[in-house]
C-alpha cells in the first residue's frame, strides 16, 4: 500500500478513533523531551500505524509558547517506506509540527500537517 493510501486508510482514522490530538495536547506543557506523544507504545500499534510522534523542545517566539512534535518511523512498520526509513535509523525525524501551547490546533489541521510530512517522503 502506498504511503498516502496508508495515511488515509490507517493513520488518519486511527488518530481520530484514539483521540490522538487530545493525547498530544494533554502533554504539551509537562512531557519530557523525547517522550512519546502518540500513539501509545504498543507493538501491534507500532507495526500497524508505522509512525510515532514524540515531544520535542518547547520554545518562545514573538511572545508565544510553542513546542515541536517530531514524527518518526517505527522499525517494525507494515508500510514499506516507513519500515525502510526506520531500519536505517529509527531516530530519524521525518518532519516536525510546531504547536502553539495556548492556541491549540484542531484535529484536521494537525492531520494536514502530518500528511504534508508523509507526502514529502
Amino acid at each position: 500500500m502506498s504511503l498516502m493510501k496508508h495515511f488515509k486508510k490507517v493513520i488518519a482514522p486511527y488518530f481520530r478513533e484514539s483521540n490522538g490530538l487530545a493525547k498530544i495536547l494533554s502533554g504539551l506543557e509537562g512531557a519530557s523531551l523525547g517522550e512519546r506523544a502518540w500513539p501509545a507504545r504498543l507493538e501491534r500499534t507500532d507495526v500497524r500505524i508505522g509512525i510515532r510522534c514524540d515531544y520535542g523542545k518547547a520554545f518562545e517566539a514573538k511572545g508565544r509558547q510553542f513546542r515541536w512534535l517530531h514524527v518518526q518511523a517505527n522499525k517494525g512498520a507494515e508500510q514499506n517506506i516507513l519500515r525502510r526509513i526506520a531500519q536505517k535509523n529509527s531516530h530519524t525525524v521525518l518532519g516536525s509540527i510546531k504547536i502553539d501551547i495556548k492556541a491549540r490546533m484542531g484535529q484536521d489541521e494537525f492531520l494536514e500537517e502530518l500528511q504534508k510530512i508523509l507526502g514529502g517522503l
